[in-house]
């Protein structure tokens, strides 16, 4: 019983240890690709996004055009959820605003500090290579 328990919690850290590598190769990934910060951002719609580190998200507002918003504090709630909300209602419509609006994650509401845009073509062409 000691060795599962043992070969269990092994398991486990081996695995925190990998998803948060992961995660730290992701975020650093979309931050090379990010260009200058920019105040707001129109959109009509919330696509897709992506956490890529407890104070950063990837956001798709079209299929082909991406931000990396960076977030005041962490944003814990982000860990899990299939679900996100920026802006307006549902992430339906609006501008999006650095310093003014919020990521909300279910009750949690994550003030966004910085906007930046993401080189997809860019990053997508290095991918490629």
């Amino acid at each position: 019983m000691n060795y599962r328990l043992c070969f269990t919690s092994t398991a486990l850290v081996v695995f925190a240890f990998a998803a948060g590598t992961a995660l730290a190769k992701q975020s650093q990934s979309y931050a090379d690709y990010a260009g200058a910060p920019i105040q707001q951002v129109s959109y009509s719609k919330l696509y897709n996004w992506q956490r890529t580190g407890d104070k950063t998200v990837a956001v798709w507002t079209k299929p082909s055009t991406a931000y990396l918003l960076t977030l005041k504090s962490n944003c814990n709630a982000l860990a899990g959820q299939v679900k996100i909300e920026i802006g307006g209602v549902d992430g339906i419509g609006g501008k999006l605003q650095a310093g003014a609006d919020d990521v909300v994650v279910g009750g949690m509401r994550c003030r966004i500090t910085q906007i930046q845009p993401i080189d997809l073509k860019k990053m997508k062409a290095d991918r490629k290579a």
